[in-house]
């Protein structure tokens, strides 16, 4: 590709507009609560927590790490159990605050991050009273703000899986136009990416935005330079085996395809269920008539076809249900999982027994 080409997409995919984004702040201003070296970026989605700052969430995790996200909706779609020690960035001190006692203006016309819902966070409510009497919005609670975040998800990823699929078109174009073409590690996550990027310097010296379309790219790579599909949702469909909204856990999301019906789960453990016992809950079915079982990957929300996945069994890490069985690609990414999460067990989808399924209750 031609230098003047080069520049010019560099110029498509280059950082902020000329106005600076109203969450962004100084990066002396932010406060890091997460360690590490991908410590600048959302483990969820990987975007810059300066460049986020104030709409950034931080919450501890089961192992005592704190993850820190660039928004309510990145801590909602990353998190079943919001604990109470969640906290968020006030709008005015740019310090963190319990999120529990702050008071949130929603849906104000100054935008948001991962959501159409903007969703700013005030550590008084007459502080918040004002920034929506100015920009618009409803004052409400964290309680109430975080379960419109949960109730967004799926709206809101439609939105943002659009400007991914022309992020990672772009970043294809940049990868192979500028980086160095030598062999990858398997990346979890978009942050696992950029922190190599950065690192190794293979494409130089990136603006941040940048860094995100050839991280995108990179992780939805898989063999060809196609996307990996996510199973898709409707919002309404409810879990057979529970009666929960499937749509909620996205990242959990398993399929089962029966006769000329699609049924989905909120996790392996009650698409297993079904497997077992198809017929307690679809009229006469037999697993004969199953055509199609397919789980979410857990690193790259790729979907899987469950008889060609490993699982990790007896985590630390818990789904919607509770204990679960945890779907990977790779035998090797389910042992990194094991390493880091205190698994007992990697199986097999053949592994997998009535008996391991319904010890997990």
């Amino acid at each position: 590709m031609k230098i003047l080409e080069i520049a010019l997409l560099l110029t498509l995919v280059s950082g902020f507009s000329q106005a600076k984004m109203f969450q962004s702040v100084a990066p002396e201003k932010a406060e890091l609560l997460q360690v590490g070296k991908s410590k600048l970026y959302c483990p969820n989605c990987g975007m810059n927590l300066v460049k986020f700052y104030k709409t950034s969430h931080a919450m501890k995790q089961p192992d005592g790490s704190t993850h820190q996200y660039c928004s309510i909706h990145c801590l909602a779609e990353a998190n079943d159990e919001i604990t109470g020690d969640t906290r968020v960035v006030d709008v005015n001190s740019l310090k963190f605050i319990t999120a529990y006692y702050a008071h949130y203006v929603v849906g104000s016309k100054i935008k948001g991050t991962m959501t159409m819902n903007s969703k700013y966070a005030f550590k008084t409510e007459a502080e918040a009273n004002a920034f929506a009497k100015e920009n618009g919005g409803k004052v409400m609670s964290f309680a109430e703000a975080v379960q419109l975040a949960a109730d967004d998800i799926y709206a809101d990823n439609k939105m943002v899986e659009k400007k991914r699929a022309m992020a990672a078109t772009k970043g294809q174009k940049m990868y192979e136009s500028i980086c160095k073409q030598e062999a990858l590690p398997a990346f979890h996550s978009i942050a696992d990416a950029k922190t190599h990027l950065a690192d190794s310097g293979i494409c130089g010296s990136l603006k941040d935005k940048q860094y995100q379309a050839i991280s995108i790219y990179l992780t939805r790579k898989n063999g060809s330079n196609t996307a990996m599909a996510q199973i898709k949702v409707p919002k309404d469909a409810k879990c057979p085996v529970c009666g929960m909204f499937v749509s909620k856990y996205p990242k959990w999301a398993a399929q089962v395809n029966i006769d000329a019906y699609t049924h989905y789960f909120d996790g392996v453990k009650d698409m297993m269920k079904f497997y077992f016992f198809p017929d307690a809950y679809h009229r006469d079915a037999t697993q004969s008539m199953i055509t199609d079982l397919l789980v979410t990957d857990y690193y790259t929300l790729e979907t899987l076809k469950a008889r060609d996945a490993w699982f990790a069994l007896g985590s630390n890490v818990h789904g919607p249900m509770g204990n679960e069985l945890i779907p990977f690609k790779t035998k090797k990414d389910a042992e990194t999982f094991k390493n880091e999460h205190a698994a007992k067990k990697i199986l097999s989808f053949d592994d997998i027994t009535v008996s391991i399924v319904k010890a997990l209750d």
